[in-house]
């Protein structure tokens, strides 16, 4: 990851609590060449806006979101939607025939 000033970093920390800000943040960060599976994408998200704040917005317990940060695991669906509610999103998981 680039390096970025603490000036920087604080500046999108703040743009990310507007809640439509963090979810453009989030889906944009899956997309492209660049582009970041979701769990990676809501770590990145979660992150840049700060666990403290993430937890005030999500109801969601700090220690638990540190867990979920660190962790290499894939989380439950009923998780990942916990966490993407302050997004007003969802997983949604469809099956494709390939054939």
């Amino acid at each position: 990851m680039p390096y970025r000033t603490e000036s920087f970093d604080a500046y999108l920390s703040e743009q990310l609590q507007n809640p439509e800000m963090a979810k453009e943040f989030l889906l944009s960060s899956m997309e492209g060449e660049d582009s970041l599976n979701l769990i990676d994408a809501l770590k990145r998200t979660i992150s840049c806006m700060g666990i403290k704040e993430f937890s005030e917005i999500s109801g969601i317990h700090r220690h638990s979101i540190s867990r979920m940060l660190s962790q290499d695991d894939i989380p439950k669906i009923e998780t990942l939607n916990n966490y993407l509610a302050p997004f007003h999103l969802r997983v949604k998981i469809q099956v494709e025939d390939v054939a």
